[in-house]
């Protein structure tokens, strides 16, 4: 039988007053009727001491909302709703008359209407709209919120999105719906993107919202070396899906592009400028122009396949992308890259992202093309970052350098090994010119 007590826990002249609604052993909720009281007020039987006019209203309207919670219990518990605090706090707002909010305040509709005014945005950079991968992925995240809400039992409005729905979010993303921490950190800065699209629309946001921050975590950087690459070049297989996915990462891990421009490459795109040849291409997710040189491995790929570059999978990106990356790991894994190597995979057992070691073939993605370009290439001293920069489109060396995984103690060691290059020349030119005299 659900019960209702009243009950202070401040003892200040402003108490909040709490009704508690016991539903039996160890199921009680708690929340704040909206009415405060000086604690000196309060009576030992649950209720204000009806010393003026005051205490008995609000003695009076505590009666009123005891009678108005219970009938609504007998209610929704028939129905089979679910009664949970979220349910307690709406009741009582519904006693209060308050106004009910409009459509539009709540957090999932206004979602879909940002998604939906995505391909009419006028985007930072100028021009109209933004591009598909970016309303895909607003989309994904409007599904991830619902998904969060019917997980909860709850409705969220806008302005509800505070720092405690971001760390339940959080960890509703990563426990039930399996993503890694990088993806769910950078989930909670598209919905903070939402929230203050919200804002600028003259709807009422937490507060709170200059703290709802995003996050990432350094994950494994997984690349193809030159030498294994070679060995890919090499290897006997058994299909002609993998043949073709081989030309692909060929060709990428010596254009530097992401899977997006990558595979839609064509010979169109080829130009002659001066005496060389140039691929010239939009990236589809910076727009920016990048011409990259033909490298001779590029060059024997397309010779191989009479000037042409190889089929795609599949009519559309997304499906490309998908069946590119499963071929990738099934021809890495028949040309024995198989060296244990730390990285995230979903944990069979859980479905949770975790970090392990696994044979390298695991690992491996459509990004490890680009991500290998920029490494292997960047090793080699004869290449300056800004020319590698000019092909990968990364718009500062600090972002390139980032995404190659370079750290301060890089940096330190690749100048101590100048200093001690330069300190053994000095010293067998010495040597040589004393030997001179000497004789």
């Amino acid at each position: 039988m659900a019960t209702i007590k009243f009950l202070l826990q401040s003892t200040s002249s402003t108490a909040p007053i709490y009704l508690r609604l016991s539903l039996g052993r160890n199921n009680t909720l708690k929340r704040k009727t909206g009415y405060i009281i000086d604690a000196k007020a309060w009576g030992s039987n649950g209720f204000p001491k009806e010393r003026d006019a005051n205490s008995k209203n609000i003695k009076g309207q505590l009666l009123k909302l005891s009678a108005h919670v219970i009938n609504e219990y007998n209610s929704d518990n028939s129905k089979g709703t679910n009664i949970t605090g979220e349910w307690l706090s709406e009741v009582i707002e519904k006693f209060h008359n308050r106004k009910e909010p409009e459509q539009k305040e709540f957090l999932t509709i206004y979602g879909n209407s940002f998604v939906e005014a995505l391909p009419n945005r006028a985007p930072t950079n100028g021009g109209k709209g933004v591009n598909k991968d970016t309303v895909g992925k607003y989309k994904t995240i409007v599904d991830k919120l619902k998904g969060f809400e019917e997980y909860k039992g709850k409705k969220y409005l806008i302005k509800d999105v505070g720092i405690t729905f971001r760390d339940e979010f959080i960890k509703y993303l990563i426990e039930i719906d399996g993503l890694n921490s990088n993806t769910a950190g950078r989930y909670i800065s598209f919905v903070k993107t939402i929230i203050l699209d919200a804002r600028k629309h003259g709807y009422e946001i937490s507060h709170q919202i200059d703290n709802f921050k995003g996050y990432t975590v350094d994950a494994p950087i997984i690349t193809l070396s030159f030498e294994e690459i070679e060995k890919i070049k090499k290897a006997d297989l058994s299909s002609d899906k993998l043949q073709i996915a081989r030309d692909w990462l060929v060709i990428g891990c010596y254009t530097g592009q992401r899977v997006s421009d990558l595979l839609r490459m064509n010979e169109g795109m080829i130009t002659k400028v001066q005496r060389y040849n140039l691929l010239t291409i939009v990236q589809q997710k910076t727009k920016k122009t990048v011409q990259i040189p033909i490298h001779h491995e590029v060059k024997a790929v397309l010779e191989k396949r009479n000037g042409e570059f190889p089929p795609t999978f599949a009519k559309t990106s997304d499906s490309n992308s998908a069946m590119f990356n499963r071929y990738l790991k099934e021809l890495c894994k028949e040309a024995g890259i198989d060296t244990p190597t730390k990285g995230n995979l979903i944990d069979p057992d859980t479905g949770i992202y975790g970090t392990g070691i696994y044979p390298k073939h695991m690992l491996i993605s459509s990004h490890i093309c680009r991500r290998s370009f920029a490494t292997n290439f960047y090793s080699q001293r004869e290449y300056p970052t800004p020319l590698l920069m000019s092909v990968t489109g990364h718009a500062t060396e600090t972002m390139f350098l980032n995404y190659i995984g370079k750290k301060p103690l890089d940096y330190a060691l690749q100048l101590a090994e100048i200093w001690e290059s330069k300190a053994n020349n000095k010293k067998n030119k010495n040597k040589s010119e004393l030997t001179t005299l000497k004789a």
